[in-house]
């Protein structure tokens, strides 16, 4: 595994008000930004060509790591969702890759148990909760069966925690389904997802409930990290 692409570009509206920077830049313990925190994730993982899709305030988030990732800017972020963001960089989606949401805080553990993971898709989830404002997941004999936001809390087995992996083969799928919905301008990437699980493709997960992960959505959550994270 060497590719990874962080989709960075979102003005992070429900945490404005708050934090008027993009979300990946928000520090916690000792002032690693999360960008900062999943890029040595990714390099401790020996994935080392690293792609970061922005839009808000991108020159920002290029002072943050400068030269040691490749930036790329995705002019439309105010008027879409992560659907058209991944889209952009479709040219990339042409072998192995991982994909992350830029705005999470993760125990560095659970990162490699997907780079070392051979299924064609594969989502890290965790079934120990079933979250309101993250996408949740319905799973059935070790498949995912449904995912998104449209799942009810009490019909959810669990969450998509945001960062998931691609074969080569699992990558050129995702970038056909893509295409197939490039004039959905208002839904995550997961949209794809939902369709190839509709068309019977499978799509695995690792459920790494009882370990550490947060979505940083809100002031809430952002507390509620910081008090987790020392380091």
């Amino acid at each position: 595994m060497s590719k990874a692409i962080i989709l960075a570009a979102g003005i992070g509206s429900r945490i404005k008000g708050f934090f008027n920077k993009p979300k990946c830049l928000i520090k916690l313990g000792t002032k690693k930004t999360l960008l900062e925190r999943t890029y040595q994730n990714l390099i401790n993982s020996k994935v080392n060509n690293i792609y970061v899709v922005t839009g808000y305030k991108s020159s920002e988030i290029k002072k943050s790591l400068k030269e040691k990732v490749n930036f790329v800017y995705y002019k439309n972020y105010m008027k879409t969702n992560n659907l058209q963001t991944l889209l952009s960089v479709d040219y990339l989606l042409n072998e192995k890759f991982i994909c992350m949401f830029a705005d999470i805080v993760y125990e560095k553990k659970i990162l490699k148990k997907l780079v070392d993971n051979k299924k064609m898709i594969c989502l890290l989830i965790d079934t120990s909760n079933v979250l309101e404002g993250t996408m949740r997941i319905k799973i059935g004999k070790n498949i995912i069966k449904d995912i998104g936001s449209h799942i009810p809390v009490l019909e959810g087995d669990g969450n998509f925690i945001g960062i998931s992996k691609f074969s080569k083969i699992g990558a050129r799928l995702l970038r056909k389904y893509l295409l197939k919905n490039k004039y959905n301008f208002k839904d995550y990437y997961t949209l794809a997802l939902r369709k190839m699980i509709a068309d019977g493709i499978k799509i695995n997960y690792i459920d790494i409930k009882n370990t550490f992960w947060k979505e940083i959505d809100t002031k809430k959550d952002y507390i509620d990290a910081k008090k987790k994270i020392k380091l």
